[in-house]
């Protein structure tokens, strides 16, 4: 410990994440950094079409369309007018109110990740249990 207080009672006190303990983030969800790095890299196309369930597909669609005037540009632009008046282009642009499809579909792909994590996790801890009583009962 070190005998100036303030380090001290910081040292002791604080629960800090350090290098030693790095390979314990993000344990939940394993390769989520590597699989949004792939999803990053594959075409629009390929991640649409070959990548994605038809369900996957929908459920993108339906967030995208909730968030971006349901799909339809003129509807973001007769908005744009209504907030900031006919000259609304020299204030903003579509691109700040209208959000790639892309990024739902990359969405959707990752809770679907996440989502077989936590039933891989969930039939791990199962089998656990199984074992565990199976031993008791010996």
């Amino acid at each position: 410990m070190n005998p100036d207080k303030g380090c001290g009672h910081q040292n002791e006190d604080q629960d800090q994440l350090g290098v030693g303990n790095g390979s314990a983030h993000g344990q939940k969800y394993p390769f989520i950094e590597e699989f949004s790095e792939f999803l990053a890299s594959v075409s629009t196309h390929s991640l649409k079409f070959k990548l994605m369930t038809h369900q996957q597909r929908l459920f993108a669609k339906s967030l995208w369309e909730a968030e971006n005037y349901g799909g339809s540009l003129s509807k973001c632009r007769a908005h744009l007018k209504e907030i900031y008046g006919d000259f609304w282009h020299r204030l903003t642009s579509i691109e700040e109110h209208f959000t790639d499809e892309r990024e739902y579909c990359e969405y959707a792909l990752k809770l679907d990740h996440m989502k077989q994590w936590d039933n891989r996790q969930k039939l791990a801890k199962l089998q656990q249990n199984l074992q565990s009583d199976e031993q008791q009962d010996i």
